[in-house]
């Protein structure tokens, strides 16, 4: 009932509510919205106020939130955090510090210059209540005197530093696309800018749209290229600027000993030295003078010097060093030139055209016919025996020989021989060259200094032998023969025989001769050897028989042939392998009982002399009273196997 009697009030009464329970008056700028039937459109039920309701309204605020830019561009969505209301209808809703306001930051638009004193006074430019609402143009302040003729950009030609009144006589002109310098800048606006105050945009800004050509436009519309905005009488031309810069000798010349006739009228020729120029050379090399001198001195060659790797001879190493007069020596012929024609002073021009006699030019130095061969400068040590290829051992680092390879690749020159230097084999054959072929006693060299060249000991290479005898002596004083290399290698320390096949030899050692040392059978000895009476190692004309090295114990009872019961395994006799050489005794004698030890019948006799060992007998008798009692005492005579058997 309570609700009914409320909402039947009149409209007075609902004002009266409506104050009681609102906070506060609303702001001036809100006051449409007074009234508890408009809470609504700012007030979300049971949220408070709702920034896009406040967004609706403020459109304007809404598009700069949406693009970031000016005071709201780091906003969210709370309106009520800056902009409080019902606090008054004279509520300022807009509150900021104004004197640290930076208006370049928050509004895009600097406050510099003649703008500066505006920056506390905010009304002076926003004459509305809103801020947002003002044109950034300088049209929407102020009256633009060229009427737009010129663009909307007025800081293109002006500046907040000075005052538009002020700009006929301040106004930069290096913010155009014409800067004035020199004589241009005593020029007046007006003298340029013809067509009254409004119009400053010259259509032009070529010399010609001011200046009247003298030329006749014989030289192009490049008035630069000869002109400065300095002066415009020239009275020296600035060749740099043209196609010839005079640079060097050239800066000193005289215009008229090129210019025999006005530039104006004639252009002279710049393309080839040989224009002005005699040529010393004769015509021996097709390039032009430029590729080697220049202006600094016409008598050397320039900074960079010339370049020799055009040439069949790049100049490296020590050639580099080498002045041009080394190799070129300066002629003594001279040849027959005329002055070249309109050059030089005018006296000169007039003896050429009444054609005066030739003059004589010396020959600076002669460059043709020299041969990049070696030995066009430096003497052949070798006399040509190693061919005219130096290149093939010696470098210009270092005309030493650094490092060579032979040609042959075999073991003769690896091992020991490897590390021999060439001068332990190639001996000098023929000594000192004789004075002629000498190479020069100096060098000059680019510092200025000489450089003795030393004589030079030929030697020979091509016919060196390879033979060991060569350059080892023979210590087994001829025995062997020549060929070293059957039981020596250069792999070796010092040449040792590093393994000897006994096998090839006519005594291959077998058994317990595979352990012998050699010493012990090859001895040194002092006597006569194929090559001389010496000491050497005995290695020939040793016997092969057993009693060579070894003692025969049988004295020679048995023969020589001692492997006929002895083997080189062991040296001590075996019966299990041994036969008896009379065949017919072994099927008649060695059977039955005879079948025993050799001791049996072999038996050791009395010693002979006490240096000597008691030695068995192998020659005895095969007659049975040889070992057997006849206990017929020679009454059936001695053949006892006529009877008895073993």
């Amino acid at each position: 009932m309570a609700l009914t009697a409320i909402v039947a009030v009149p409209g007075d009464a609902r004002a009266q509510l409506g104050a009681l329970v609102s906070p506060g008056r609303l702001s001036r700028a809100h006051a449409s919205l007074e009234g508890i039937n408009s809470c609504l459109q700012c007030h979300t039920a049971g949220r408070g106020v709702s920034a896009e309701k406040c967004l609706t309204c403020h459109k304007p605020i809404a598009e700069r939130i949406a693009r970031k830019k000016g005071v709201h561009r780091a906003v969210t969505t709370d309106c009520v955090k800056c902009h409080v209301e019902h606090a008054g209808v004279d509520a300022e809703l807009r509150p900021f510090d104004l004197p640290r306001f930076n208006h370049a930051n928050d509004t895009g638009f600097p406050l510099d210059g003649l703008h500066a004193s505006l920056a506390n006074n905010c009304a002076a430019c926003h004459k509305s209540r809103s801020f947002v609402t003002v044109n950034p143009s300088c049209s929407s302040c102020h009256t633009d005197a060229h009427k737009g003729t010129l663009g909307p950009r007025c800081d293109t030609c002006h500046a907040t530093s000075i005052r538009f009144s002020e700009s006929r006589t301040k106004f930069d002109h290096s913010r155009t696309a014409f800067p004035l310098s020199g004589a241009h800048t005593a020029v007046t606006c007006s003298a340029c800018h013809t067509r009254g105050a409004t119009t400053y945009k010259v259509g032009s800004t070529s010399c010609a749209s001011c200046h009247s050509d003298p030329h006749r436009q014989q030289f192009g519309a490049t008035c630069a290229s000869c002109h400065v905005t300095q002066s415009w009488k020239t009275t020296k031309v600035d060749h740099s600027r043209t196609a010839f810069p005079l640079r060097g000798q050239h800066g000193s010349v005289q215009c008229a000993s090129c210019h025999a006739k006005p530039a104006m009228q004639v252009k002279p020729r710049a393309d080839t030295c040989a224009t002005c120029h005699t040529d010393p050379h004769r015509g021996v090399f097709k390039q032009d003078c430029k590729s080697c001198h220049d202006e600094t001195s016409f008598r050397k060659a320039g900074p960079g010097g010339f370049d020799h790797s055009s040439t069949r001879f790049p100049l490296v190493d020590k050639h580099a060093g080498l002045a041009c007069a080394a190799c070129h020596v300066k002629a003594s012929a001279t040849i027959a030139s005329r002055p070249a024609p309109a050059r030089g002073t005018p006296a000169t021009r007039e003896a050429t055209a009444r054609g005066a006699a030739p003059t004589r030019q010396p020959i600076a130095a002669d460059f043709s016919g020299l041969r990049p061969e070696c030995a066009s400068c430096h003497t052949d040590v070798h006399r040509a025996e190693l061919g005219t290829s130096c290149e093939t051992c010696h470098t210009a680092r270092s005309f030493q020989v650094a490092g060579f390879t032979h040609a042959r690749v075999r073991p003769f020159f690896d091992g020991q021989h490897a590390t021999l230097r060439c001068a332990q084999c190639h001996i000098s054959t023929y000594g000192t060259l004789p004075g002629p072929t000498q190479p020069r006693a100096t060098v000059a060299t680019s510092t200025g200094r000489a450089t003795s060249t030393p004589s030079i000991a030929r030697v020979g290479f091509a016919k060196t032998p390879d033979a060991c005898a060569t350059c080892h002596a023979d210590v087994h004083l001829g025995q062997v023969g020549t060929r070293c290399e059957t039981c020596h290698t250069v792999a070796t320390p010092k040449f040792a025989v590093q393994t000897f096949q006994h096998a090839t030899t006519k005594f291959p050692l077998t058994g317990k001769h595979m352990s012998v040392g050699c010493q012990s059978c090859h001895t040194v000895a002092t006597q006569d050897f194929p090559a001389g009476h010496g000491t050497a190692r005995r290695l020939a004309g040793m016997g092969t028989a057993c009693a060579t090295c070894h003692q025969d114990p049988h004295k020679g009872e048995l023969g020589a042939s001692c492997e006929r019961c002895h083997s080189t395994d062991t040296f001590t006799f075996s019966g299990k392998w041994y036969t008896h050489g009379n065949r017919q005794l072994s099927r008649t004698f060695f059977v039955g009982r005879h079948v025993t030890a050799c001791t049996a019948c072999h038996k050791r006799g009395p010693e002979t002399t006490a240096a000597r060992t008691t030695l068995a007998a192998y020659e005895i008798s095969t007659a049975c009273t040889s070992c057997h009692k006849d206990v017929h005492r020679g009454a059936l005579g001695p053949r006892c196997e006529s009877c008895h058997k073993p």
